[in-house]
């Protein structure tokens, strides 16, 4: 059962006791549609309705998924869009002319600092509050994890922000330095892992998770070492493993399997709570049943045309199909080649059931490898650890001989870009390496350096007269 399924029945629980605690004082009339400090956040049922909350906030689906998979890997040498409604929005992002006033760019971050809202409330409470159904402890480090998180992607696309973690901070914060958050976010997925079990029921934030989202921070903030440490650490739980077959490995059917380590779980059951990426990626005239949008998510010809040619995790793109009239259309050629990494032929409308998974047990190995080439040069377990990848996609081994530095930092971000497509994160790898803004140039786009951030939205300069607007963005 998916978790947000488990939430919903959750929560009618809650309602439940709610009424019924209400009807030992039949006489009194009590304000049901509303929830207080008083009759929620003292109780462990009103704390833990409460970190649902937090936990579907955190979840993106639909088109949420869309404008934060776009921010990440619209602006890159993978991948764009055209046509449909969300054809000039998404054009501004690929063409590096978004501004201030971007839909999509307020929405992300609109949506970001709602878990945080849900999580400095239930963190004031906490304490206060007796469990007994659940450690509360573990609630505690759920909760860090997901206030962590949203700071992680906060600072990867809008820089410094405001660090706010209690209910009661002031009502026009100013911004934080980037390396106070960065500390900030570190921290509070180390005290999240040394609290999380490893295990929990499915869907819920474990010992894991909190590593693996370590290790990315540590990744790209280039920490080198405690990113190769904290990769080890992960991998020395023998927890997780690279999954025998990649096509396999994205189908409904094999959700929660040994190598998504974190996922933002999707269902096709529910009215908008899956992905509808499949809907976006389909070409004109497909004979794939179900929704087909106008939007059409399209990969470039150069890409494509980098995978080896044995390379299972080729076999993902579409690159010719036969319309619904019998006719074949070549795609590759023209810049028209479609991900289908997120096939479900059972998707209900354009929601599929396809997890998205925000951090596999590949990405774990390939940060560790490139961790210890910037620290030491290449070694042969750095090249292990590619290979365990590259095996695994039936293309052959890499030898460590003929590699420096600075050769095999290129393959890792060649081998990144092959490996998690569609998996939004194709700008933070190219930012990392120092090469986002040149890349977008030397392909004909406008890219100037401060890009390398996203503006703070408008609408948020407007409300709070003690932001600051991004260096190189009009406020």
């Amino acid at each position: 059962m998916k978790l947000l399924n488990i939430f919903k029945i959750f929560l009618l629980s809650v309602a439940v006791l709610l009424f019924a605690s209400g009807c030992e004082e039949q006489l009194k009339e009590e304000p049901f549609d509303q929830l207080s400090p008083a009759n929620t956040l003292s109780t462990e049922v009103g704390l833990e309705a409460l970190l649902v909350s937090a936990y579907g906030n955190m979840q993106w689906h639909r088109f949420s998924l869309v404008q934060a998979h776009y921010l990440e890997e619209g602006p890159t040498d993978l991948f764009f869009e055209t046509g449909g409604g969300q054809g000039r929005q998404a054009a501004l992002i690929q063409d590096f002319n978004f501004d201030s006033e971007h839909p999509w760019i307020e929405g992300v971050y609109n949506q970001l600092w709602n878990p945080i809202r849900d999580v400095n409330l239930f963190l004031e409470n906490v304490e206060a509050v007796e469990f007994e159904r659940t450690d509360r402890l573990v609630r505690i480090g759920e909760a860090r994890f997901i206030r962590a998180l949203q700071y992680y992607w906060l600072t990867k696309w809008f820089g410094e922000v405001p660090l706010i973690t209690s209910p009661s901070d002031e009502l026009y914060p100013e911004k934080e330095s980037l390396s106070a958050l960065n500390e900030f976010i570190a921290t509070e997925l180390r005290a999240a892992a040394d609290v999380l079990p490893t295990e929990q029921m499915e869907y819920r934030i474990t010992k894991g998770a909190a590593l693996a989202m370590l290790t990315k921070h540590y990744l790209n903030t280039k920490q080198w070492p405690e990113c190769a440490s904290t990769a080890q650490e992960l991998m020395d739980l023998q927890l997780y493993s690279l999954y025998p077959s990649y096509p396999d490995m994205f189908a409904p059917e094999n959700e929660l399997n040994s190598e998504f380590i974190f996922v933002y779980p999707q269902s096709r059951i529910g009215g908008g709570l899956g992905t509808e990426w499949l809907s976006l990626s389909l070409p004109p005239g497909s004979t794939i049943p179900g929704a087909n949008f106008a939007a059409q998510f399209r990969y470039y010809d150069n890409f494509i045309n980098s995978f080896d040619l044995d390379d299972a995790r080729r076999t993902m793109f579409l690159t010719v199909h036969e319309n619904i009239n019998g006719e074949t259309v070549q795609l590759l050629g023209d810049d028209n080649t479609r991900s289908l990494k997120f096939f479900d032929a059972e998707r209900v409308g354009p929601d599929a059931e396809n997890d998205f998974p925000v951090v596999r047990y590949a990405d774990i190995l390939l940060s560790r490898a490139e961790a210890l080439n910037e620290l030491n040069g290449p070694t042969q377990e750095a090249v292990d650890l590619i290979n365990e990848v590259r095996v695994r996609a039936g293309v052959a081994p890499l030898s460590l001989a003929g590699f420096n530095q600075a050769t095999l930092r290129n393959h890792l971000l060649k081998e990144r870009g092959w490996e998690f497509y569609s998996e939004a994160k194709r700008r933070s790898d190219l930012i990392r390496h120092e090469i986002f803004i040149s890349n977008a140039q030397e392909r004909g786009k406008g890219a100037q350096p401060h890009q390398v951030l996203y503006p703070l939205p408008q609408t948020e300069l407007t409300a709070n007269p003690n932001l600051v607007q991004n260096d190189g963005y009009s406020r």
